[in-house]
């Protein structure tokens, strides 16, 4: 229900906002700097202490002492020491979670990130147990318990039956005309269910001290354009076929109907899809960007009455209108008339349903998750207890962060964090000024671009207000309450400055992201702990995990998209026409290489579509050594552990919180739908760039660790 917004995330689809108690730490340069020296690594690797000491401190070479990788925060058993890390660094640095953490049976992708987002749904839950227990509470602990009880009541849902969205059904069901088929969008579209089009409000992409509204095209049930027009996934998509019909049997079609109906679904989703960007042509910023009013729209799209529409939305539009795709607009009179009502009565009703399923009875629960285990490959859904900790913090997600953040958040990470926040800006200060493939004209923008980068660490600094009642006996009502809510609060911002405090995700989320339009940056709670962050790690482990956390999320705004913002938030275009050719230049090179990286069998990485999220590993993890470098380089002793140098510990902490594995269907789909590579190539990717990585491991030329031609943008 959130705003579609740029918002450039560290990773998409791998959690749900919930989280544990972060550890604290001291200061940056505090806790043991362990790491150091090299014992015989693999084939290619091993290198002596003293190097890296004597490169680091000058020429004065530190006394080097021996610990433990569990003393710097690291993970031996989570080591393949058979492989050769100059070879395949993931596999040495990953192996051995790999093998003992095998994906369970309710989850897609099991990774670190999936591993810390179940520790933290395990403490919100805790959390919620409570507020639903109390006998005496505050409004909000109340708010947050009766709606985590009602949840949690599956009987009371079974009893509800579709009482609930009978109102809802007798809009989708009943389509007979213009008039009727525009009233069951609009119920749909109030509650943020988004069939036909959507649309959103936030910062004018060339104004970003105001909010307008966006229209762009919505309304398909498999992840992505390519689930319908690629012949490759026809299996995928009989299967939709067999969901769909029994989902709308479950919902009142009679079942000598069904086949039909859902043949219409399908048909219906399938004209949308063609006239769909394509997801690389989404990242296409300008190309996006179509200013428009309310009468060339009513003249684009004559078959809807859009007064009546914004009116019956309850808000007002923005005077200017940005139309995503025009062509999209242009064909959806004609996509109206080929349908039948009685096909787009299905489609709607099959939407409702769908988006609604687990508020419903448990059958059509069930019958929804046939369609997330026909596109992730999962086997079995979560407990009820963490779906309802899920629903929880999608609709009271800020007071529920309240409560995680005075519990489980001290004020020294904040600190530590926003002074590591400092230092990865100053490695990316002293990075710039030295290009040499930039004008001095261009770096100074550049320069103040970053110094008027808004941080954000932790928590917001005021809390959202969420002003719907909240029945201890009636889920069904409460979601409904919940999506109308929210849908309203963010179109209501249309023509309303731009809040540039407001946060885009939840407090404990276990994520980071960068918003172009607001040249801000956020790091909630939920990631600083252990594998990104932690009191007990030192400083090599925590810059080469949250440092390349905080690294990648900076340099989106300095990546192919990040790059078309200036310092206050607007697309304009600030660079010298010779350094931009350059850049552009630097970024094909990046998509080229990973274009080459293969997933699955033939199945690639899409280097267009990934090539913001993987220039930001490139230059994370860049600018997070270079400042783990400078807050070590007077260091008065040089830490090995098992073997490993600090500059190695630094490099495995980047890999070790990036292990991960994925089902094969998921593989699948986020090739199609991922801005961010396999988590595999995204260590691959950005340490074979980095020629300090080759140097650290001591990797001979032409090993795949060390190519022979690299790529780099910042």
């Amino acid at each position: 229900m959130r705003a579609r917004s740029l918002v450039l995330l560290l990773v998409l689809g791998g959690c749900s906002a919930n989280s544990g108690g972060p550890s604290a730490t001291g200061p940056v340069t505090g806790g043991p700097a362990r790491g150091s020296a090299a014992a015989p690594l693999g084939p290619s690797a091993g290198a002596p202490a003293t190097s890296e000491a004597a490169s680091a401190a000058g020429t004065r070479a530190a006394p080097v002492l021996k610990v433990t990788l569990a003393d710097v925060g690291l993970e031996s058993a989570s080591l393949d020491r058979t492989a050769d890390p100059c070879v395949d660094f993931y596999q040495f640095a990953c192996g051995g979670w790999l093998q003992h953490n095998p994906i369970p049976p309710d989850r897609a992708r099991w990774a670190r990130f999936s591993a810390l987002d179940e520790q933290n749904t395990g403490v919100l839950k805790t959390l919620l147990d409570e507020a639903a227990a109390a006998t005496s509470a505050d409004a909000s602990t109340k708010k947050l318990g009766d709606f985590y009880a009602a949840c949690m009541d599956d009987a009371a849902v079974e009893r509800a039956g579709l009482g609930p969205i009978q109102s809802l059904l007798a809009r989708t069901t009943k389509v007979t005309n213009a008039k009727s088929w525009l009233a069951a969008v609009t119920a749909l579209h109030e509650l943020g269910i988004w069939v036909v089009w959507s649309e959103h409000a936030m910062a004018d992409l060339k104004d970003s001290r105001t909010n307008v509204t966006y229209l762009e095209s919505a309304g398909l049930g498999l992840p992505d354009r390519d689930y319908y027009l690629k012949p490759e996934l026809e299996a995928q998509r009989a299967a939709y076929r067999v969901h769909v019909a029994k989902l709308l049997v479950l919902a009142g079609t009679p079942a000598a109907k069904a086949d039909a109906a859902a043949d219409a679904v399908l048909a219906i989703e399938t004209e949308l899809a063609r006239h769909t960007r394509t997801m690389t042509e989404k990242r296409d910023i300008e190309g996006g960007y179509h200013p428009s009013d309310l009468r060339r729209l009513a003249r684009t799209v004559r078959s809807i009455d859009w007064k009546a529409y914004f009116r019956a939305m309850g808000y007002t539009p923005s005077k200017k209108l940005v139309i995503s795709s025009p062509k999209y607009f242009a064909q959806l009179d004609a996509i109206r008339a080929k349908f039948a009502p009685a096909q787009w009565a299905s489609y709607l009703t099959y939407h409702l349903v769908q988006s609604l399923a687990f508020q419903l009875p448990k059958a059509f629960d069930d019958q929804a998750f046939e369609l997330e285990r026909v596109v992730t490959g999962v086997e079995q859904r979560p407990e009820r207890s963490k779906r309802c900790v899920e629903a929880t913090q999608q609709s009271l997600g800020e007071l529920l962060g309240r409560e995680y953040a005075s519990r489980y958040f001290p004020g020294a990470s904040k600190q530590t964090a926003s002074e590591l926040v400092g230092a990865i800006l100053a490695a990316m200060r002293a990075e710039i000024a030295r290009l040499d493939w930039m004008s001095d004209a261009t770096k100074v923008i550049a320069q103040q671009k970053l110094d008027r980068i808004e941080r954000m660490v932790g928590y917001p600094e005021s809390w959202r207000r969420y002003d719907f009642d909240v029945r201890r006996d009636d889920f069904a009502g409460n979601l409904l309450r919940a999506r109308a809510f929210e849908t309203r609060r963010v179109l209501a911002r249309s023509g309303k400055p731009v809040d540039r405090a407001e946060w885009q995700m939840n407090v404990f989320d276990v994520n980071a992201y960068y918003e172009p339009t607001a040249n801000s940056t956020a790091l909630p709670a939920g990631i600083l702990q252990p594998p990104f962050f932690g009191k007990d790690r030192s400083l090599a482990a925590n810059l080469g995990g949250i440092g390349m956390v905080i690294g990648h999320e900076l340099t989106h705004g300095f990546d192919d998209q990040g790059a078309q913002f200036d310092a206050d938030g607007n697309l304009a275009d600030w660079w010298q026409p010779a350094d931009k050719a350059k850049f552009t230049a630097k970024g094909a090179c990046v998509a080229d290489q990973y274009a080459t990286f293969e997933a699955m069998p033939k199945g690639f990485v899409n280097g267009q579509l990934t090539l913001g999220e993987n220039i930001a590993d490139l230059g994370g993890v860049k600018m997070a050594f270079n400042a783990y470098r400078a807050l070590r380089e007077n260091a008065t002793e040089r830490y090995v552990a098992d073997g490993f140098t600090e500059d190695q510990q630094f490099f495995l902490a980047v890999a070790q919180a990036w292990c991960s594995q994925d089902r094969p269907a998921e593989i699948q789909r986020r090739l199609s739908t991922d801005v961010h590579a396999p988590p595999k190539f995204r260590v691959y990717g950005a340490l074979r760039n980095l020629p300090d990585f080759a140097e650290a491991f001591q990797c001979a030329p032409g090993t795949p660790m060390n190519p022979a031609e690299r790529c780099s943008v910042w």
